[in-house]
């Protein structure tokens, strides 16, 4: 339970007929056995879209708001969501409003979650509100899991070719460098470089994974600053094919998000701020804020669009449409669903346009060992002559 100071937790425990034996001070900071515990169990997309569906479920059926806790409470397996779940409770029956309660675990339930909740309370439509985040979870959770799929193949292959590579280099090259340096002769280029190769990393195996080591520290440290996840995020744009493809999902995402929060009672510029909070995209997030601030001072949405980089003419010409019959939240809808599909349709492309470029990575790699190993071998009168 948060408070100010000790004596007013008491005292509101005391107005609630419950009398506290210890109140002990959480320090922000401090190291818990909880706080750890939470660290190590995140709450999973599908344990959110779960949780998410039964609420909506039980208050659908009537069931009181401390009930409808209570039981999923007990029902989720995830630590962090059990403990967020019994502090939104308790803050619930000391008087906070139902936004405030989950807003007070950002870590659980994001700015898109929270604000939602908050237009349905106001709005009096939770029901209609807590229907809408349902959907949208599980759009978000659809597109993630196709972007997963899609990319699997290509990490099995590139990790089980990294690991054939480097265990050639370890156990298998040496043996050849052996049996080549018994006779002493000249070895072609591409046999001097592969042994070059090995030698080093068998001789300074310890350095490589320094250099690695500090490779994914330093990548983390770029990757979690402001900057750096900017510059990561438009650089993702700028990718060939993949570039096209991540821009086609950030717009699907957007249109799924506006037209949920649109929907739910939002004003468009602080529908647009959340929307920008929550992309998943600093470079796109960017672009939507700039989209905010023209529609403060008078602009269309469409004419905003068309003015920045990351709105395809479709998506333009579709929100044209959706202001003037009034319709934005369909028209959004509508346009978001048409991404979806091309998402879906160029991913399975993806997928077949990557495997024959991996058997052509896989190949190359083969015959270059190959050709480096065993040359010399088919040489080998001139290597022995040599010696």
């Amino acid at each position: 339970i948060e408070a100010k100071e000790a004596e007013v937790l008491k005292e509101n425990l005391f107005g609630q007929g419950l009398i506290p034996l210890l109140v002990k001070e959480i320090k922000p900071g401090g190291v818990s056995v909880q706080g750890i515990l939470d660290a190590l169990s995140p709450v999973k997309a599908e344990e959110l879209m779960i949780f998410t569906r039964q609420f909506f479920t039980l208050f659908k059926a009537g069931v009181s708001m401390d009930t409808i806790l209570s039981t999923l409470e007990k029902q989720v397996s995830s630590r962090k969501l059990k403990s967020a779940l019994a502090k939104i409770r308790a803050d619930i029956g000391g008087g906070a409003s139902l936004s405030q309660a989950f807003g007070r675990h950002p870590k659980v339930f994001n700015e898109l979650y929270v604000s939602m909740l908050s237009a349905g309370e106001e709005a009096g439509i939770l029901e209609k509100v807590l229907a809408e985040l349902v959907k949208l979870i599980e759009k978000e959770d659809e597109i993630r899991r196709n972007i997963k799929t899609a990319m699997l193949y290509p990490k099995i292959v590139i990790f089980v070719l990294i690991g054939a590579v480097v265990v050639l280099m370890t156990f298998v090259v040496p043996k050849f460098t052996a049996f080549y340096g018994h006779y002493g002769a000249d070895l072609p280029l591409a046999t001097q470089i592969i042994i070059g190769t090995s030698n080093f990393i068998r001789g300074y195996w310890w350095i490589i994974l320094i250099v690695f080591l500090a490779a994914m520290y330093g990548y983390h440290r770029f990757a979690s600053s402001r900057t750096g996840r900017f510059a990561l995020d438009e650089w993702r744009f700028k990718l060939p094919v993949f570039g096209l493809l991540s821009i086609k999902v950030a717009n699907s995402r957007f249109g799924h998000i506006l037209s949920a929060l649109y929907r739910s009672g939002l004003s468009m510029p602080r529908a647009l701020e959340v929307v920008a909070s929550v992309i998943g995209n600093e470079a796109y997030g960017l672009e939507v804020r700039k989209l905010k601030d023209s529609i403060q001072k008078g602009s269309t949405m469409a004419d905003a669009m068309a003015k920045l980089k990351y709105f395809p003419s479709v998506m333009i010409e579709t929100t044209a449409v959706g202001e003037k019959t009034g319709a934005l939240d369909d028209m959004l809808t509508a346009i978001s669903d048409h991404y979806e599909l091309e998402v879906s349709h160029n991913i399975k492309n993806l997928t077949t346009m990557i495997e024959p470029l991996l058997l052509i990575l896989i190949f190359g790699m083969v015959a270059v060992l190959a050709l480096a190993i065993f040359l010399p071998i088919w040489n080998m009168s001139t290597i022995i002559k040599g010696g």
